[in-house]
């Protein structure tokens, strides 16, 4: 008995990374333990009817999700056209919430679970008894009979999670497949969101044992070694905090957080300091938020027990332990207002850069969700609706469902365009993020400096990129000027002056910094004053690195980033300085020690010594710090302390290496 499995990927197909469907190895495995199927029983194509049929099945399975089962209708009525006899078997959360679309291609449909069910379906075929006075016994069905659909009792769902089989992870290894083998430590979520059927797929929460997890966790990192990320796949991974202190025990104690990665689902209403603690400690490095909307209104009704301000809070703390955000947002909802838009727009504008991944959707009504049955009473849909490749979470004017009473669906699109607009930006990898973090500790290290120095007094920051000032200083202690475009408008400083006036990579992004040094001298600064300057250094390894590569990306350490109109040295930078009489009373070297970049260190450093360059000090400083005053209250004879101090990132931010005393200089 062979049985042929057909895998619908849906819009897009695979494209990248992108997780294996776990379902299809749970099933595999059921039945290679419990009817002794061989690998050569059990055959997996994805999105190619003809190549299924290639297998000469005995029996065909199809899986797939709502937006994907107008496919499955059209593949199965060209299986029975090819071949009539083989009878066809439909699961997934589609046919498991709408029994009654089963179409009359398909000879039954898999309600809910389908471990036992399919067990129980296989057993009758092998044994040729598959009739509708047998299949009337199988629990969990939808089947034609007479020209009917006939739906059996529910089936019990699974409460002992450690009877089912190992999933069987090299069904769906596929070399022609980016597949990422996933994890699930428990089924089911508790939460009733009106736009999810979770709860009415896998009903209760029911949870694997410890020891289990910690098992598929090893087998995932013995048998894929590749795979440098798992992601677990419940709803809700960390809803029972207890269970999660004691899973993240487990892997410690055995070292995976060593080993591998993880990623994981959770809600913003449960995020606190504490889990932020416990992910980070099993070495969580994505988390992965329906955060929704970001009016509290709209929330309540979508969600329940959540809020704007929770959202907040869970984006700060994932930025604080170093941990990216995947997070999507619903637009479109039943009630949601201009007003209600617009308090979401501006909150994803707001905090953009603390989300890795983005995704904006359109709200879609699934069959079995409150949103279907609003749809249903609406008349936007009915039981002979069949346009499911609409439900596809994407807006198609004229095809989508669109379910908002408030805003024409006309004036709605260049609005839904507005939001997309924010996915479709650039997206970074893994090290992408890396390199985001690397820089917002490295500001917040700026910014702690500044501030311990400063003291409680007045400052007149100017700066690129605005990252966490308000963190370390009052509204009333900073004034914030951006530089955008190459320029500076001081305008708004009136006749106002200030003891401390700081650049915070701001002199080498300003078209003319020696104007504004110049006006910010004699106009802004206080008697007694000094200027903090802090600037990228152009005798950094990296410059030369990433200009004899030709690699412009963004990344912290690349060129484009710095999006400078000039480069300073130390020499250049006190040049610049001393042309309007300012004197260097400080100066520090910064610098980041960075693995993948010492073989080309050790590499060029000798070749440049021999040239004759810059000493290796200026070339290991990544930026230069330095503070200067008016030359005349500075005695002329002052000694410059130069310090080389190493940065290093961790999971909590910058923390200082030891700082080493370089040469005195006059």
């Amino acid at each position: 008995m062979r049985l042929g499995l057909l895998y619908l990927q849906g819009k897009g197909g695979s494209t990248g990374w992108t997780l294996g469907p776990l379902g299809l190895s749970y099933l595999s495995a059921t039945l290679k333990r419990d009817l002794h199927f061989r690998d050569q029983d059990l055959v997996l194509e994805v999105d190619d009817p003809d190549r299924l049929l290639s297998h000469d099945p005995d029996v065909i399975g199809i899986t797939s999700f709502t937006e994907t089962f107008e496919h499955v209708v059209r593949h199965a009525r060209y299986f029975k056209r090819l071949a009539p006899n083989v009878p066809i078997i439909v699961g997934g959360e589609h046919i498991s919430a709408a029994p009654q679309s089963l179409p009359e291609s398909v000879d039954i449909g898999v309600i809910g679970e389908g471990e036992e069910t399919l067990r129980e379906l296989m057993h009758l075929y092998m044994r040729k008894e598959a009739t509708p006075e047998n299949l009337e016994k199988v629990n969990g069905i939808v089947y034609w009979h007479k020209g009917q659909r006939v739906q059996t009792a529910p089936r019990a769902w699974i409460m002992d999670m450690d009877s089912i089989a190992k999933p069987d992870r090299a069904f769906i290894h596929r070399p022609d497949q980016l597949w990422q083998q996933p994890l699930f430590t428990a089924r089911g979520c508790p939460y009733q969101c009106t736009y999810c059927a979770s709860t009415r797929f896998w009903q209760k929460t029911r949870y694997h044992s410890i020891p289990r997890v910690i098992e598929e966790i090893e087998d995932i990192i013995r048998d894929f070694p590749q795979q440098s990320l798992i992601a677990i796949n419940d709803d809700l991974f960390p809803l029972n905090r207890k269970r999660l202190r004691t899973v993240v025990e487990a892997i410690r104690a055995k070292g995976l957080h060593k080993k591998v990665g993880f990623t994981l689902n959770t809600r913003a209403n449960v995020f606190d300091t504490e889990i932020v603690e416990l992910i980070a400690a099993m070495n969580g490095q994505i988390v992965g938020f329906g955060f929704e909307s970001a009016s509290d209104k709209i929330l309540k009704q979508l969600k329940g027990k959540t809020s704007s301000r929770e959202a907040l809070k869970a984006l700060q703390l994932c930025e604080k332990y170093g941990i990216a955000v995947v997070g999507s947002y619903m637009v479109g909802s039943p009630d949601e207002t201009w007003e209600d838009l617009a308090r979401t727009y501006w909150f994803i504008r707001n905090n953009r850069d603390r989300i890795w991944k983005l995704s904006v959707l359109l709200s879609t009504p699934f069959p079995g969700t409150e949103f279907w049955h609003e749809a249903e009473a609406r008349k936007l849909v009915d039981e002979n609706f069949q346009r499911w490749n609409s439900l596809d979470l994407g807006l198609e004017p004229g095809e989508s469902v669109y379910l908002n009473q408030h805003i024409p669906v006309k004036e709605f699109v260049p609005i839904y365009d507005r939001f997309r607009h924010f996915q479709s930006q650039p997206e970074s990898d893994r090290q992408a993020f890396a390199d985001m973090h690397i820089k917002r500790a490295y500001y917040q290290y700026l910014y702690g400096r500044i501030k311990s120095l400063v003291g409680d007094q007045k400052i007149l920051l100017l700066s690129a990129q605005e990252l966490g000032v308000h963190e370390h200083f009052p509204a009333e202690q900073v004034s914030y000027l951006t530089v955008a475009d190459g320029k500076v408008d001081l305008s708004s400083l009136g006749e106002e002056r200030f003891v401390w006036i700081g650049f915070l990579h701001a002199l080498e992004k300003l078209r003319n910094p020696e104007a504004v040094v110049a006006e910010l001298r004699q106009n802004h600064l206080a008697a007694q004053g000094e200027f903090i300057a802090i600037s990228y250094n152009m005798r950094h390894l990296s410059v030369l690195y990433h200009l004899l590569r030709g690699n412009w990306q963004l990344a912290p350490f690349s060129v484009q980033e710095h999006g400078a109109c000039h480069f300073f040295s130390p020499d250049s930078l006190k040049k610049l300085l001393g042309q309007q009489s300012l004197k260097v009373t400080d100066m520090e070297y910064l610098k980041f020690s960075q693995a993948n970049f010492k073989p080309f260190q050790e590499q060029v450093m000798p070749l440049l010594g021999e040239l004759g360059l810059p000493p290796q000090a200026e070339q290991e400083a990544f930026s230069i710090w330095l503070r200067a005053c008016p030359a005349g209250l500075s005695l002329a004879d002052v000694s410059v302390q130069v310090i080389s101090r190493d940065l290093a990132i961790g999971q909590s931010g910058v923390h200082e290496m030891a700082p080493i005393p370089l040469p005195h200089t006059q």
